[in-house]
This record gives C-alpha cells, sequence and structure tokens, in this order.
C-alpha cells in the first residue's frame, strides 16, 4: 500500500516556503497600508509555506509565484493599484488550481 503522504523533503524546501509566503503575507500588508495585517499575514503565510515545503511542494510554490507575476503584470498593465492587487491574487489563486492538477498528473507513472 503506498504512503498517503510523501516523504518530507529538504530543509531547503521549508526555508523556501517559509520565506516565499510569509513575504508574500506582508507584501499584503504593505499593499493595504496596515501594519497589523502585514504581521499576521506574514505570521500566516510563513506557516503555511512551511508545511507547503514539509510536504515537497516546491513546484507547486513555482507555479503560484508565476501566477502571481502573470496576473500582477495585467494588472499593472490596467494602471489601478486596486486591479493590481486583485489581478496578482486571482493569478495566484488559478495558478494554484492548476499546479494542484498538475502535481496530480506529474506523480501518476
Amino acid at each position: 500500500m503506498p504512503d498517503p503522504l510523501p516523504a518530507s523533503n529538504t530543509k531547503n524546501d521549508i526555508i523556501f516556503g517559509i520565506i516565499l509566503l510569509g513575504t508574500t503575507g506582508v507584501l499584503i500588508g504593505v499593499a493595504i497600508h496596515s501594519e497589523f495585517a502585514m504581521i499576521v499575514a506574514g505570521l500566516l503565510g510563513a506557516v503555511m509555506g512551511g508545511f507547503v515545503g514539509w510536504l515537497g511542494g516546491r513546484m507547486y510554490l513555482l507555479i503560484i509565484c508565476c501566477g502571481v507575476l502573470i496576473g500582477a503584470f495585467l494588472g499593472y498593465r490596467m494602471g489601478d493599484r486596486d486591479i493590481l492587487i486583485i489581478a496578482a491574487g486571482s493569478g495566484g489563486a488559478i495558478a494554484g488550481f492548476l499546479g494542484a492538477q498538475i502535481e496530480l498528473f506529474l506523480r501518476k507513472k
């Protein structure tokens, strides 16, 4: 019977997840001009990023980064800061859904 959870990866994956999602949380607080949101979102992002890294989701995190960058670029082209924030978040969410599906297909051999 196969193990339902993948083997935990190196500490680098965990650190990568913590830095990536923690920074994302802090940037959310910066975008809405709230120090409280910077702290709370940064800590929640670091916890979630560490967990995803522990599960071995480096490729998943990179796919989400690409989605956020594409969404942010398209939002920037619109010229409004609020649209930029919404577009970056939407791009990350859509990329997260696609990343989950890609991970499922890549694991099947």
